[in-house]
């Protein structure tokens, strides 16, 4: 009791100290999401925590509508830049809102306002009260693009004995890769419950709506001709060897633009002030795009959310963050997806099949330290032509991988009662 008291004021500071708060009564329960539900339809809830995951599900948002018309979807996100992406990909009549904490009675109500019929997690988000509360009321229970890497699998084996019986609660596992399923079963999922399916990140892909994003940024951005130099969530201690690469690589190519994309959008002040410390000026993206701002500097901080897959289209060498830190990388697919070539860090065991697939076809780069930055940016920038082909290259990769969306929809509607 004395936890749950002291720990309130703590979850509400921790949100507004990051510029948050808006999630603080639904994640409790004190606000519940719309209800507008159509007694004709299969209700199926899925809960991505963050941007990647959320994203990651639009292919399959696509296939339920175009496979199962008698399905209304609803879509939850633990953050709040999660939900601002799910409120722009996923406009109603489609029910987006947060996810509730992990707590008894938040759980209930959460459940008993909206009566799913199916609950499906995108990637490994495992809420042990939350799972058996739901299995209890009946609820058919999936997880999708499942991953575990080897690191997570040392650490759940370790309490193999307690999540065995959490993770036979799911009535469907489908695993990103052969390696994760058989990760999964050796943590106690029944076999006939285990099935490979890929993951749907291999299948976010260039589509109207974001060739027209793509467009309107460009005329944004104005230069033309000058290169453009995109690095991508980025974490701590990445923002400085950025800077210093651009510095560098300026000197050669003096025109050369920098789009700065710190991972977390409220980390843009003090990433401005590194910049500010390298005697870079700069402009705020969101400045830029809302008209407030014109062009000017050769630098731009991007500080907004959900733009940065369309943004990924104007640039010439991109970095990836998340990887030059042991973070365990963030989505190298996406840049991959408009054929470009990217960089990364060492760090990327949270993509380790992506990575294989890129570098089978020499269409990613991977890249230790801020010297080796460097030389594959110059070489990046020096042969363009060269660049351009492996970006083809890389997306004919992905479009051998294409299918989980397809495949995890049909399995699903294979869990509707009937």
């Amino acid at each position: 009791m004395l936890a749950g008291l002291y720990g309130w004021p703590w979850f509400y500071w921790r949100l507004k100290s990051r510029g948050f708060g808006e999630s603080f009564l639904p994640r409790l329960g004190l606000r519940l999401p719309a209800k507008n539900h159509d007694a004709r339809l299969t209700r199926i809830w899925l809960h991505g925590v963050s941007v990647g995951e959320i994203a990651a599900a639009e292919p399959l948002v696509k296939e339920l509508e175009h496979q199962a018309p008698q399905v209304q979807l609803l879509l939850s996100t633990g953050t709040e830049t999660g939900q601002t992406v799910a409120r722009r990909l996923y406009p109603p009549p489609k029910n987006v809102f947060y996810y509730p904490l992990d707590l008894p009675w938040t759980v209930r109500r959460y459940l008993e306002h909206l009566q799913p019929t199916i609950y499906a997690a995108l990637e490994t988000e495992i809420w042990p009260n939350f799972l058996m509360t739901a299995k209890r009321r009946g609820v058919k229970l999936a997880l999708l693009n499942g991953r575990l890497s080897e690191n997570s699998f040392r650490n759940y084996f370790r309490f193999s004995c307690y999540l065995k019986y959490i993770i036979q609660l799911f009535d469907l596992i489908a695993a990103a890769s052969a390696e994760d399923a058989e990760r999964f079963m050796a943590l106690g999922a029944p076999p006939g419950k285990v099935f490979t399916t890929g993951t749907t990140k291999f299948e976010r892909r260039q589509n109207p709506e974001s060739w027209t994003q793509a467009k309107i940024f460009q005329e944004i951005w104005r230069p033309q001709g000058a290169p453009l130099l995109l690095a991508a969530s980025t974490h701590p201690g990445e923002e400085e060897v950025i800077i210093r690469a651009y510095q560098a690589l300026c000197r050669p190519y003096p025109a050369l633009q920098l789009a700065l994309a710190p991972r977390h959008p409220e980390r843009a002040a003090p990433v401005g002030q590194l910049l500010s410390q390298a005697g870079l000026p700069f402009h705020s993206w969101h400045r830029l795009k809302n008209g407030l701002e014109q062009r000017r500097e050769s630098v731009v901080l991007v500080d907004t959310v959900g733009d940065l897959f369309a943004l990924y289209h104007l640039a010439n060498l991109v970095f990836v963050g998340g990887s030059l830190v042991p973070h365990g990388g963030q989505n190298i697919l996406e840049p991959a997806a408009w054929g470009k070539v990217p960089l990364y860090g060492p760090h990327l065991n949270n993509f380790t099949a992506a990575r294989a697939m890129l570098e089978s076809v020499a269409a990613g780069w991977p890249v230790s330290n801020l010297q080796e930055l460097i030389q594959a940016g110059q070489y990046c920038l020096s042969h363009p032509k060269e660049m351009q082909e492996r970006g083809r290259r890389g997306l004919r990769a992905l479009e051998e991988h294409q299918g989980a969306a397809r495949r995890q929809a049909e399995l699903l509607q294979g869990l509707i009662p009937g």
